[in-house]
């Protein structure tokens, strides 16, 4: 983030959390270039859904703690990792023959995609789940009779299974705008501490929110019309 784009996060949180809004002019401005040195390499918006106000109001509408930079850079280090795994290294508009050069517009996308200035390019034969014909081959790995007795052990797992059987989009295929799970990362509910000094942690859930699936049906449609 710029400098500007950190002070209105800021601003914003202290908004939310007057915990976090310091009246002093010097504990602000050391607030702030804390702020800004931890979030530099974080992106205020990015694609697939990252906001970083989002982020903070999610810390302070769950945690009782005063949120800290790294309730933000976490996140986005989980976020940009599903970016990357996303991306395919498609071919430069370089001459292979160049070595360095093609290595270096490959990290130049790369870079990219990890600040979150562009977004991750995959092989159009692999976006958008299996084809219809083969769903039910890919699906059906095991026995049925098997998948049936393991379906309650990996409930996800089985969700997934049903989804392509019934030709439906995979909720998985991108992220939660409710609890900001990444791209193929289940969703999660937040947990509250055992003891007053400790901190909640989250737990996966064995199903969706439905706003994840609505996203995912959502970005079908799109994939569809497009194609």
């Amino acid at each position: 983030m710029t400098p500007d784009e950190c002070a209105a996060l800021l601003a914003y949180v202290g908004r939310l959390d007057p915990r976090a809004a310091h009246r002093d002019p010097a504990e602000t401005a050391g607030q702030l270039a804390t702020w800004c040195d931890l979030l530099r390499d974080v992106p205020a918006t990015a694609p697939d859904g990252w906001d970083a106000a989002a982020v903070a109001r999610a810390h302070i509408t769950g945690s009782p703690y005063p949120i800290l930079p790294v309730d933000i850079t976490r996140p986005w280090t989980a976020h940009r990792r599903a970016l990357l795994a996303r991306h395919t290294d498609p071919r430069p508009n370089v001459d292979p023959d160049d070595v360095e050069g093609y290595q270096q517009a490959i990290r130049a996308q790369r870079d990219a995609v990890a600040t979150g200035a562009v977004e991750p390019t995959a092989s159009r034969e692999l976006a958008g789940g299996p084809h219809p014909q083969l769903a039910h081959l890919i699906a059906r790995a095991l026995p049925a009779a098997a998948a049936a007795a393991l379906a309650p052990f990996r409930p996800l797992r089985a969700a997934r299974e049903a989804a392509a059987l019934a030709g439906r989009p995979d909720a998985l295929n991108v992220p939660c705008t409710w609890c900001r799970a990444p791209v193929g990362e289940p969703c999660r509910r937040r947990t509250s501490p055992k003891r007053a000094e400790q901190q909640g942690g989250w737990s996966r859930r064995s199903t969706v929110h439905p706003s994840r699936l609505d996203a995912a049906t959502e970005q079908a449609n799109r994939q569809e019309r497009a194609a």
